[in-house]
């Protein structure tokens, strides 16, 4: 009898050892480096973005031929619409020195605002070959209720095999995004 509870605790406590321990990853802003200095006045933007359910999820998902493979011990920092609209919202100030960006809610008295609503329909992570986001998005001038509506494919190689490389291949294509829509916000000149 002694036997086998030495037995068992020696089974549990070598599936103890084995555990893996989680690493958490963060998106990051692209291009990396330091942003430009803010101009005054800044326009306000108000950015709201959506990540569907599949992946806005505590762990990373990657995608196969026929399924998806979660991730349980390579895990985001923080809710995954959160570091989007985070990073988003850096890489588009890192591109206009003139826009402050701000979470949905988030308005300064007397200001009007630009509106950004960004819809990420699908992420797809295919390990060692790309990442890509297909987006669509709709641009609100308050000031002049011009409305621009789009949507595109973003996709990004991934240069290597790993997790680092697929949180890198996801911010590039956020980086990508905010590209895309710096070509579509009002400026001082087109108001």
């Amino acid at each position: 009898m002694k036997s086998v509870a030495a037995a068992a605790c020696l089974c549990l406590l070598s599936a103890c050892a084995a555990v893996r321990p989680d690493h958490y990853h963060i998106l990051s802003s692209q291009p990396q480096g330091t942003r430009e200095a803010r101009t005054t006045p800044a326009t306000q933007v108000i950015l709201r973005v959506s990540v569907p359910s599949l992946v806005d999820r505590a762990e990373i998902v990657l995608n196969t031929a026929d399924a998806v493979i979660v991730l349980e011990h390579e895990r985001w920092a923080a809710p995954l619409t959160d570091l989007v609209a985070q990073t988003l919202a850096e890489d588009i100030e890192r591109r206009r020195a003139d826009l402050l960006v701000a979470g949905q809610g988030v308005i300064h008295p007397g200001e009007t605002a630009i509106k950004v609503t960004v819809d990420l329909v699908q992420v797809t992570v295919r390990r060692g070959e790309h990442a890509s986001i297909d987006a669509h998005w709709r641009i609100l001038d308050a000031r002049t209720a011009k409305d621009v509506v789009g949507g595109e494919v973003f996709s990004a190689p991934l240069a290597r095999d790993g997790y680092a490389a697929v949180v890198q291949g996801l911010s590039d294509c956020l980086g990508l995004l905010a590209d895309r829509l710096m070509a579509q916000l009002p400026t001082a000149e087109r108001r």
